[in-house]
């Protein structure tokens, strides 16, 4: 593989990545569907297939459109894992460029469509791990709404350069890169910085929104959190959650860590396949939040509230698995499965 040679391209309809493709592409494009390993080798197959034809001096790239709610993240890191394997250097990624209609992103944070979790898991994927962000339809938005939305963008992918799409007519319009993009998808999203080192909680004076992290060891009583999601949570109580996302404990499910993520309206608690003992995983719950006008000190007493007390947490887990927990259950460590509860 050529160093710095890849660029992947992804969007929630597959016309908008092929347009943004053809304008940075230098004729050598490709589209791929499948899992993110058989992409990842159809890609790298590709490329070294370029290298023999153009020879190892000349400049030349491969522009890659993904198919809507593939793992752009996955597919990167796979490339550059195999490309340290066989050349000793990863960097081989130029960009991930995420393609976005802003009037729909804003139609799904803002108008509490609470029915679209399949688009919702995609956008904020397509939005968190990408290195470059095209907004395209930006002009129906009101300019409040607009900030309110880059704003937002760049709390999700601090690591991403956010661009109209009309400004991209070509590869020299794409920020520079040293073909080390695998690497900041490992670890660049908004909330992975935010839990693993604090940062980005609070206001800044950027924008208008505010982010907050939520960490407690204790477990969250079932029917008291579900309280708490219904009521506090809900938009215009404590503010308006538009993204949040991390790890949870569920006192009746002691044996699993579960996944929290929201987008708008909708909020996915899915199961993880980290069993609850395992050494790496998370302890408790690790959540962060960003929105507009959130009352941090109230959605902080509110989840307190949902804890464990230490009467509840000395009864143990035989006891926890029996009380009533009105979320949807939860199969044998199976990731792929989706549950959802608004």
């Amino acid at each position: 593989m050529r160093a710095a040679a890849i660029t992947l391209v992804t969007a929630l309809h597959r016309v908008d990545a092929d347009r943004v493709a053809a304008r940075i592409s230098d004729g050598h494009r490709m589209h791929v569907a499948g899992s993110a390993f058989a992409t990842a080798r159809a890609v790298a197959d590709r490329a070294d297939q370029l290298d023999r034809v153009c020879g190892p001096d000349a400049p030349h790239g491969l522009v890659v459109t993904l198919h809507p709610g593939a793992d752009a993240r996955a597919v990167g890191m796979l490339l550059a894992n195999a490309a340290r394997s066989e050349i000793g250097d990863d960097r081989v990624l130029r960009h991930v460029v995420g393609v976005l209609r802003a009037d729909d992103v804003a139609h799904l944070l803002w108008s509490d469509v609470d029915d679209a979790f399949v688009a919702a898991d995609r956008m904020a994927a397509l939005v968190e791990y990408a290195t470059v962000i095209a907004l395209d339809r930006i002009e129906p938005l009101s300019g409040r709404r607009r900030r309110a939305l880059v704003s937002l963008l760049h709390r999700m992918a601090p690591q991403a350069v956010i661009v109209a799409l009309p400004a991209i007519r070509s590869a020299a319009d794409l920020p520079a890169s040293n073909g080390g993009a695998a690497r900041v998808l490992a670890t660049g999203a908004g909330w992975m910085r935010a839990l693993s080192s604090g940062a980005d909680t609070g206001r800044e004076a950027r924008d208008a929104l505010v982010s907050m992290r939520y960490r407690e060891p204790l477990p969250f009583h079932p029917g008291r959190l579900s309280s708490v999601i219904a009521e506090d949570l809900s938009a215009g109580v404590n503010g308006r959650v538009l993204r949040s996302r991390g790890f949870f404990r569920l006192a009746s499910r002691p044996d699993h860590v579960g996944s929290w993520s929201s987008f708008g309206s909708m909020l996915a608690l899915d199961p993880t396949a980290n069993p609850s003992w395992d050494a790496d995983a998370p302890i408790g719950q690790a959540l962060w939040f960003v929105g507009e006008q959130l009352d941090v000190r109230a959605i902080e007493r509110a989840l307190d509230e949902a804890l464990l007390t230490p009467s509840e947490l000395l009864a143990g887990p035989d006891v926890w698995r029996g009380w009533p927990d009105p979320f949807p259950v939860w199969p044998a460590v199976d990731p792929a499965s989706e549950h959802r509860h608004e």
